[in-house]
């Protein structure tokens, strides 16, 4: 070989080395390409309206969210209805939520991403209808105005943004308040319980109360509990011994609108539980017609947990 022919093989060889270097060069890129502005949930946000099933696991609580019927149930509750506000904000983070960043330096829980601690993070996993798992991801603590979260299968920890401020207990993510009046709305009341009857009414609206024997009755103690009363557990009747119980006392409140609350209340063991009866009068009002036809389905066969001492009070008040 001479000199000539050695020179071109040796620049031959250079070059393919060079490219060589260049090919794994660009494939090493390619692997080490960080995720930068891409959504969090990615696929969740590719399937779009596919998704049926959504699973919140907190460390004191898990909420197991499922789409039937045109409407969001809580599998925790029995398959109550899920508050809209509080689904439609953990909506919006995880349709915006993107990855703004890499965290180095920090362990998973220093950045509150340690499922196994009790201060630890959530994992929130998307479902298809067809029950694939779409995306599976860990949100930690804050930083600034992000959050550090990592994908539940990769040791990689991300700041991203989005809220994801998720309520830790189950009678928020239901559909609430159960019943909201306002006092000077309801023209009268009846309570029923073993030992007979007993009611009140008004001749106009903001006026005092009477009773029976004409004599006036401040009502608007009673009337305050029932301005936003809430629940903190919910089961279907069939699951819960109401059915076959008669009530210790029953609260009758008729508003002015043509709508008739007839509340139950029982008291099991330590524990206070009530059903609502939705009903109209014979002469409704078309607010009263509308609100029984879109609404009926929240109370009907439902039975609601209320607060020990709400239930108390409600079980003791009298009329006079």
């Amino acid at each position: 070989m001479n000199k000539k022919t050695f020179l071109i093989c040796f620049f031959i060889t250079i070059l393919a080395v060079g490219m060589a270097f260049f090919v794994i060069s660009q494939k090493n890129l390619t692997t080490q390409e960080t995720p930068l502005g891409n959504f969090v949930f990615e696929k969740t946000n590719q399937e779009g309206t596919e998704i049926n099933k959504i699973i919140i696991k907190q460390p004191k609580l898990q909420i197991s969210l499922y789409y039937e019927n045109k409407f969001w149930h809580v599998k925790e509750a029995d398959g109550y209805f899920a508050d809209l506000v509080t689904v439609n904000k953990l909506f919006q983070d995880i349709n915006t939520a993107k990855i703004e960043g890499m965290a180095t330096d920090i362990s998973p829980l220093e950045a509150g991403l340690d499922l196994s601690d009790k201060q630890g993070g959530v994992e929130i996993q998307t479902y298809s209808r067809q029950g694939k798992l779409l995306d599976s991801v860990i949100i930690g603590r804050s930083k600034n105005s992000f959050l550090y979260a990592k994908f539940s299968n990769e040791p990689q920890i991300y700041l991203i943004s989005g809220d994801f401020e998720l309520p830790d207990k189950l009678r928020y993510w239901l559909q609430q308040p159960l019943i909201s009046l306002s006092p000077e709305n309801v023209e009268s009341v009846i309570l029923q319980n073993k030992t007979g009857q007993q009611i009140a009414y008004r001749l106009s609206p903001r006026s005092e109360f009477y009773d029976l024997r004409q004599r006036p009755i401040n009502l608007i103690p009673l009337l305050d509990k029932f301005v936003l009363l809430t629940f903190s557990d919910v089961k279907q009747l069939q699951n819960t011994p109401l059915g076959s119980l008669k009530p210790d006392k029953i609260i009758a409140l008729f508003p002015y609108s043509g709508l008739i609350y007839g509340i139950e209340i029982y008291q099991i063991d330590e524990d206070f539980w009530i059903k609502v009866d939705l009903s109209i009068t014979k002469l409704p009002t078309k607010f009263a017609s509308d609100y029984i036809k879109d609404s009926l389905f929240l109370y009907q066969n439902w039975g609601f947990k209320i607060d020990k001492n709400l239930g108390q009070y409600l079980l003791k008040y009298k009329i006079n």
